[in-house]
């Protein structure tokens, strides 16, 4: 992927600013004898009328639905009722969306974001830059418990005020005035716009009214985005429904997009009953080998499928404290005792490429190659590696469980297969324990289990969004300051050679060292019924035809229903 926001003409792109471009969202403009719909949207001439203008999804229930609370127990499509400055389009290229247009200071740490006049929250409530300073300050408020803040680091204050070593006042955000935000950043950031594109702005005179459960109930989830929460049936449903209130540029095509709670293993046959019309991310094994296979070999399955190789990457990690993986010795043995190439081929049929590295091919920065050869799966060396440590043959290691989180059968089977290989080639006996997500996610934050496998998926298109992973105090205990000083220099280089060149120098440390066993990139696949339409399947300039970032819900405005549907 290439000419992205983020790099070489990043800084000439923001001080400009950004014109507001189409989005491809929506046209105020009558299509001839096009039908309005009731947020005031004309439908494309194909489209089904209003009242079938419904779309129809299966997933996981959350505990809420604010990303400012926590995003690994929230429900997914923040975007749904939230409006971020910004936004990535089809392309990952960063649209505006709340801002209009931003500016950033010569010495690249002090961003000015321009909000769109006329903002409002669905109960009437003015949308103003004080909502985002506080969402920011809530973020970091040790308080809230918010399980990633890590990722807004690089914000002034940020990390210290989440630590509790400073106040929030502290932080480098300010509402100038009702329209204007100022944001500044530690160092030089040139990919803040990115991060910014997963900022769900909530409404402060709501949340400092109501508290965490705001979101969950029709009466006090006031919306700032397309749609707000009609109605939400605990363990069934929930139901959005275009919002009359809203102000911004994605107004919605659909009238109603309903969530139908339920498990991986119901998706395939709901979408076959045509209960649902979708099934927007089918990865981490959610489908079974044997429904792939019928996908790939049925005509009509077939035609409605979307494939392509997926920026996730799934890695085992090792906790903090005093276990035997404090020795490298004991990671590299492990590392050089699994054989991913026979891994993907038994347990992912193909729908999976090696990793040999935290950054998946194709990505920003990506390098896969020169990496395979570092710790490659051999045996022998293995044992040795191990003896050395002190554990010859396995003998006098520790019990320790392999835990998973809310892992498929499929991740159930992969964790079982390495289990067995650490078993074969190590002599050491390792457990395989699959965990509620909730209390995985409480336990891995807390640096308390000793050996996780874990993936990262991208949320914007900029090695940062993996490579921040690892810096110290971030996700995983592993610390090491040469890494620290690379990224932070990756971080905030302005040309993109040099950025590219100090991350994958960061990434040699991480391979090699190594802080965590790198296993696969899995392939995602996604259904869709012949009737819905919209920008969000359109083949992007990457040559990817299906919906980016499914998980946040930015672009479900740009779809709708076509007459197609029976």
């Amino acid at each position: 992927m290439t000419q992205r926001l983020g790099r070489n003409g990043l800084l000439a792109i923001v001080s400009l600013g950004v014109a507001c471009a189409t989005l491809g969202i929506a046209s105020n403009a009558p299509l001839g004898a096009a039908v309005v719909n009731s947020a005031g949207t004309s439908l494309p001439a194909d489209a089904a009328p209003p009242s079938a203008q419904v779309l129809t999804l299966l997933g996981r229930e959350g505990t809420y639905i604010d990303w400012s609370k926590t995003v690994q127990k929230s429900q997914w499509h923040p975007g749904l009722m939230s409006e971020p400055l910004v936004m990535q389009d089809i392309n990952a290229e960063i649209k505006p969306l709340a801002a209009e247009r931003w500016t950033i200071s010569p010495d690249g740490r002090t961003w000015t974001f321009f909000l769109r006049k006329g903002l409002q929250w669905s109960d009437g409530t003015p949308l103003t830059s004080e909502d985002f300073e506080y969402t920011i300050k809530r973020i970091a408020n040790p308080e809230t418990g918010f399980d990633v803040a890590w990722y807004f680091a690089a914000i002034k204050g940020f990390k210290a005020a989440n630590e509790g070593k400073a106040g929030l006042d502290e932080i480098g955000v300010i509402a100038v005035d009702p329209t204007t935000l100022q944001i500044t950043t530690t160092e030089p950031t040139p990919y803040l716009p990115m991060l910014l594109s997963d900022l769900y702005v909530v409404p402060k005179h709501i949340v400092a009214k109501v508290g965490d459960p705001w979101s969950t109930s029709p009466a006090t989830a006031v919306s700032g985005g397309p749609f707000k929460l009609a109605s939400w049936e605990r363990d069934r449903e929930l139901v959005y429904e275009a919002n009359p209130m809203y102000r911004g540029i994605r107004k919605p095509y659909l009238e109603r997009v309903v969530y139908k709670i339920g498990r991986d293993e119901t998706l395939f046959p709901a979408y076959l009953g045509g209960e649902i019309d979708a099934i927007p991310w089918i990865y981490e094994g959610s489908l079974s080998p044997s429904d792939i296979a019928r996908i790939q070999t049925d005509p009509r399955l077939k035609s409605e499928s979307y494939t392509w190789p997926y920026y996730q990457t799934w890695w085992i990690a090792f906790g903090g404290g005093e276990t035997a993986f404090k020795d490298p010795r004991v990671r590299r043995a492990f590392a050089m005792a699994i054989d991913r190439t026979a891994l993907i081929k038994s347990v992912w049929r193909g729908m999976a490429a090696p990793a040999y590295g935290m950054l998946p091919p194709g990505f920003h920065c990506a390098d896969p190659g020169r990496l395979a050869g570092a710790l490659p799966y051999n045996p022998d060396q293995a044992k040795r590696l191990l003896a050395e440590a002190g554990y010859p043959e396995g003998k006098g290691f520790p019990k320790y469980d392999l835990f998973l989180r809310a892992a498929s059968p499929t991740v159930q089977t992969a964790g079982e297969a390495i289990q067995a290989m650490i078993k074969e080639n190590l002599g050491i006996d390792l457990g395989v324990q699959n965990q509620e997500r909730k209390l995985f996610m409480d336990r891995l934050n807390k640096y308390q289990l000793p050996i996780v496998m874990i993936p990262w998926e991208y949320d914007y298109y900029d090695a940062s969004n993996f490579m921040n992973i690892y810096r110290t105090g971030g996700r995983h205990p592993w610390s090491n300051a040469e890494y620290d000083r690379l990224v932070n220099e990756g971080n905030s280089g302005m040309s993109d050679s040099q950025r590219c060149a100090s991350y994958r120098r960061a990434e040699d440390i991480l391979v090699r060292d190594p802080a965590a066993v790198f296993l696969w990139h899995p392939t995602v696949m996604q259904l869709w019924k012949p009737w819905v339409k919209g920008e969000i399947l359109k083949r992007n300039k990457f040559g990817i035809l299906g919906w980016q970032r499914p998980s946040k819900g930015d672009m479900v405005p740009s779809i709708y229903i076509s007459r197609d549907k029976k």
